[in-house]
């Protein structure tokens, strides 16, 4: 009878498997204060140790880490506590129940001074989503000036991306899933800015053509051949460097409402000092100061493709005048009769 009792409490145990562990990968969808974002989590273990890995795919290639995690009965806690880029003053406590298949985690995220957010992960062999991460580069375009780019892999032909204005080669990220699909991707990091280095804010470290001439060593360095280059806002100089003295370096240039004055002469370049902000806004910083000071607005022949995106709708009730176009000009001037003629009452009407 004991023998029967010992073989059949050891069949139960075989046939209950073991117990579910977080060790694995999960994926599932946070809706939160920025919208939807698609999330893996990679768990391992050592020892008693939990080191949780998250994937915030549609927020930043830097993943989310922690090691702060308890569990109690099926109930997991993480802790996240990060303070680096983009990371920063992120205070963060996922609370959730482990199903007893081990299958999926269901709880809450749980941010300081915001409501609780709900975040249903799923078990998966492999992740269904793709976990682009670069491979960071730091180029000597001077002595002692790094520049920092970045490989973000793909399959097709070559495209550049260049930062607009205090931007990073690392903040276009939302839209970098859709572009390696399609193109094998790079970027960089403009001198003054993020980890590259910061040379003083002079006229000779900060021109149009000490610029461009730092996307040429970046383009060298990393082998890119005729690329397309796409650039943001003030990268719009940097764009029409390369197209007015390295045609032949280029496939294709796009303007990503980067076609202003910097860019190009319309004959639009503000009359006042460009480095100096409206009354009442503070000064400039140095750098951003040095780089708007010494643009040059490029009068000379760009002889390879050019696609120009612009903002729209253009709302320019809010710039000076002196920085819109003859057009805008005329624009605005319609758009406010219209609205004077809807507010004001037709005298006929009334009778």
């Amino acid at each position: 009878m004991r023998t029967f009792i010992v073989a059949l409490t050891l069949l139960l145990v075989a046939a209950s498997g073991p117990p579910p562990t977080l060790v694995g990968t999960w994926q599932g969808i946070i809706k939160g204060p920025v919208g939807a974002s698609h999330r893996i989590m990679q768990i391992t273990k050592t020892g008693t140790t939990y080191d949780v890995t998250i994937h915030s795919l549609d927020e930043s290639e830097v993943p989310i880490v922690t090691n702060n995690v308890s569990i109690r009965d099926n109930v997991v806690t993480m802790k996240f506590d990060m303070n680096t880029p983009p990371w920063m003053d992120y205070h963060r406590v996922f609370k959730a129940t482990l199903s007893s298949d081990g299958k999926t985690l269901d709880g809450k995220w749980q941010i300081p001074n915001y409501p609780p957010i709900a975040m249903n992960y799923t078990k998966v062999a492999h992740a269904s989503w793709m976990i682009v991460e670069p491979k960071v580069t730091y180029v000597e375009v001077q002595p002692g000036v790094k520049i920092e780019a970045m490989d973000w892999g793909g399959s097709g032909r070559p495209l550049l991306w260049l930062a607009g204005l205090g931007n990073t080669g690392h903040d276009f990220y939302g839209i970098v899933p859709s572009l390696v699909k399609h193109y094998h991707l790079y970027s960089m990091t403009r001198r003054g800015f993020g980890a590259s280095s910061s040379p003083p804010a002079t006229a000779e470290n900060y021109s149009s053509d000490r610029l461009g001439e730092d996307v040429i060593a970046v383009m060298d360095a990393l082998a890119i051949k005729k690329p397309i280059v796409m650039g943001h806002s003030i990268a719009g100089e940097e764009l029409s460097d390369l197209g007015t003295r390295f045609p032949n370096r280029l496939s294709a240039l796009i303007y990503v409402d980067a076609g202003y004055w910097y860019a190009f002469d319309s004959g639009n370049k503000p009359k006042d000092p460009v480095g100096t902000p409206p009354p009442g806004l503070p000064p400039l910083p140095p750098i951003d100061k040095a780089i708007l000071e010494n643009a040059r607005s490029f009068k000379g022949p760009i002889d390879v493709p050019i696609l120009a995106l612009f903002a729209n709708p253009h709302d320019v009730s809010n710039e000076p005048a002196a920085d819109r176009t003859p057009a805008e000009e005329k624009n605005l001037t319609l758009k406010r009769l219209r609205r004077s003629r809807v507010s004001r009452p037709d005298s006929r009407a009334r009778k």
